[in-house]
């Protein structure tokens, strides 16, 4: 009786030490894991920021766009409107000085717009692009 009884208490210390020890195996994968869920929850966030920042870039582009094509049909009802040749013919002066003017401005709006992407690409460039 009394081999059945240390049989049985030693089989309980050798399972309770088993069992402290996965105990102890388990709580480090527990700290490894949920340090883990903290990397992907960092990242996660940081992918949200820049989808907020993506989406808000994009909307400002897409009224940017909408301007634009709103000043390009303003401008193209201007031609569908008039006839050039005609007043060309019949007032050159007024047409030429009008049409070289808008020239200018064109190409000065093109000269400022390719300084400003090109100082965004060339972040220590000291170009203004307003002047």
């Amino acid at each position: 009786m009394q081999q059945m009884l240390i049989g049985i208490i030693l089989v309980l210390g050798l399972g309770g030490y088993y069992l402290y020890n996965q105990n102890q195996v388990l709580s480090a994968n527990n700290l490894a894991l949920e340090g883990a869920v903290k990397e992907q929850q960092a990242a996660m966030d940081t992918m949200r920021e820049s989808f907020e920042k993506q989406g808000k870039a994009l909307n400002q582009m897409s009224r940017k766009n909408a301007q634009i094509e709103a000043e390009m049909n303003s401008y193209l009802d201007i031609f569908r409107r008039h006839n050039l040749n005609q007043l060309a013919i019949a007032k050159p002066g007024m047409i030429e000085k009008r049409v070289n003017n808008s020239t200018k401005q064109v190409f000065e709006s093109i000269e400022n717009d390719s300084k400003e992407l090109d100082s965004l690409d060339d972040p220590t460039s000291d170009i203004n692009p307003n002047n």
